[in-house]
Formats: structure tokens, C-alpha cells, sequence
């Protein structure tokens, strides 16, 4: 077998190599013991496994510049950051080897394995943030490439308080931030109450992507006005003259369990500029100076959305 260059030295024992046009490896499994050096220490990526958790045997992939773009570590490594040492067995880097993102834990969910055997290991890790203190388990953490904390993505059940310009709100899922540290967004835990350029509106998605926490349904501007929300709670009558008026509100849909129960479907609400448009149609536009608003609580008697049907 060959061995394999790249930036980080010579590469000897590995399976299934795929190179880019650049002449530059891009993905490889090692099979042998390897050592990349790199400014956040010297990284052993996985070549074996040990452990029932770690039941996927995880590919090294890189950049075109021969940068590395992704590597499992064999065994957990402390990692520093502007936010102190992580322990991680995962990370992801930019084309120029800055860090891009860190997971303290990368389990393989099956049928053996679940989400709350993965939970169960996972630890809380504290972070001094400028929106405040949290402590929570966590998914990953992503960085822009100065080092600043770009998104947290939070592991179900998981509620931390953050300090936004709506002032405090219980966040689940997913928080990301601007590069000074100031808060993007968030995924309200609850129905939060925020205020909004026309009017007063309870943020809440009930069914949020939870992906990842670069992206959330309630979202600030870097001055700290809302930007767009998701709402079951709220609905928004629009007067668009004399004679005109249109009603925004959530809708409904079956549930995936049961025709008979039905679930919200939230209301989108975005602010673009001088406008606001709903629930993303380019012919629900509206300038926000030549309209009116009105703005009411919505109540419905529907459930959560469900997954696991008994």
C-alpha cells in the first residue's frame, strides 16, 4: 500500500482513500496509530474501535489545500479554546486550520445504542459567554474563525437562561451568536413575550430543527431588534386600508400519531427592512408605515407534535 502525503506528514496505515482534483487526499480511514499536529495540539484520530458507544469507525476528511477538515479522535483530547479546555471526540476546522466546531461527545445511535445511552454519558460543560454564564450538556459548539463561540446545540432536555436584548429567556436546543458575542438567536423553551415592530408577540416554535444552533426561530439583528419569530400563540391582523383587512395565525395539521389529534403549525413572522412578511410567501408582504397592526393572543386546543406513536 502507498503511503499518503499530506501536510501533516506521511500516512502508512489506512483503508479506502479518495483524493481531491488537487492532488490532495480528502477523505481516508486509518487503520494505525497517526499523529496530526496541529495549533491545538497534537490530534491522534480514530483507528480503531473500542466501545459499544463508538460503534462507527469515522473518516479523516480534508480541505483541497490539504488543511484538515474533520477528525474523530480516538480517544477524548482536552482542547483550548477562548472559553477554556473542552474535552472532545470530534472536531471540524476552516480551510485555514482554525477551529470551525467541537463535539465532547460522537456516539452512533442505533438500535442498541440510543439517544439516552449517549445523554447518559454526555457532561456538563460550563461557559462564560457575554450574554451570561451557562451550564449545560452539549452537542457541539461551533466558532468563527477569530476563536469567538459562533452557536451552542444543546442536547434534548437541556434549558439554560440567556441574557438577550427580550431580556432573560429559557433557551432549549440551539443559541448563536454574533462575532462580538451578542445573541443572534435562540430557541425559546416556552412561549416567550417579545416586542417586535408591530407589536407585542409570544415567540414559539413546537417542532424546531434542533440540528443545529447556527439556526433558530427567534432571531435578533446585531442592534437587538427581532428579526423573525415562530408563533402558536399569537396571530396578527393586518389593515391594509379602509376596506381591507387580512388575519395571520398558526395553522393545524394532523398529528404523525393520530389523525384525531391535531398539532400547531407555527406562524412565521420576519422583519426585512421597512416590511414584514409572513410565514415566508413573497405575496404576504406588507410595508410596515402604510399598514396597521393588531396583534392578539391565539388559543387552541392542540397537542405537541409526536414521533413515537404507541
Amino acid at each position: 500500500m502507498k503511503e499518503v502525503k499530506t501536510k501533516y506528514g506521511l500516512i502508512t496505515d489506512y483503508l479506502n482513500l479518495k483524493m481531491h482534483d488537487s492532488d490532495q487526499p480528502a477523505s481516508i480511514l486509518l487503520t494505525g496509530h497517526t499523529e496530526l499536529e496541529t495549533p491545538y495540539g497534537t490530534l491522534i484520530p480514530q483507528y480503531e474501535v473500542e466501545d459499544l458507544g463508538r460503534k462507527e469507525h469515522k473518516y479523516v476528511l480534508f480541505h483541497p489545500n490539504g488543511t484538515v477538515r474533520k477528525v474523530p479522535l480516538q480517544d477524548p483530547q482536552n482542547i483550548e479554546t477562548n472559553y477554556g479546555t473542552i474535552v472532545s471526540e470530534m472536531l471540524l476546522f476552516y480551510n485555514d486550520g482554525a477551529l470551525k466546531k467541537l463535539f465532547p461527545l460522537t456516539g452512533k445511535l442505533s438500535g442498541y445504542w440510543s439517544e439516552e445511552n449517549e445523554v447518559a454519558l454526555a457532561e456538563d460543560l460550563s461557559l462564560a459567554l457575554p450574554s451570561g454564564n451557562i451550564t449545560a450538556k452539549v452537542i457541539s459548539l461551533g466558532f468563527f474563525k477569530s476563536g469567538s463561540i459562533r452557536s451552542i446545540t444543546l442536547w434534548p432536555g437541556e434549558i439554560v437562561s440567556v441574557n438577550t436584548p427580550a431580556g432573560n429567556i429559557e433557551a432549549r436546543t440551539g443559541i448563536s451568536f454574533y462575532e462580538d458575542g451578542s445573541i443572534k438567536s435562540l430557541e425559546p423553551a416556552l412561549p416567550t413575550t417579545v416586542e417586535t415592530l408591530i407589536g407585542t408577540l409570544e415567540a414559539f416554535d413546537n417542532d424546531p430543527d434542533g440540528v443545529s444552533g447556527d439556526i433558530n426561530s427567534l432571531n435578533f439583528d446585531p442592534e437587538g431588534n427581532v428579526t423573525s419569530l415562530s408563533t402558536t400563540s399569537s396571530k396578527v391582523i393586518v389593515t391594509i386600508d379602509s376596506d381591507t383587512e387580512k388575519t395571520y395565525r398558526p395553522t393545524e395539521q394532523e398529528s404523525l400519531c393520530s389523525a384525531a389529534v391535531k398539532v400547531a403549525v407555527p406562524l412565521i413572522i420576519e422583519f426585512i427592512g421597512d416590511k414584514v412578511r409572513f410565514n415566508q410567501s413573497n405575496t404576504d408582504v406588507y410595508d410596515i408605515a402604510d399598514c396597521s397592526f393588531k396583534t392578539e393572543e391565539y388559543v387552541a386546543d392542540l397537542s405537541m407534535p409526536c414521533y413515537e406513536c404507541a
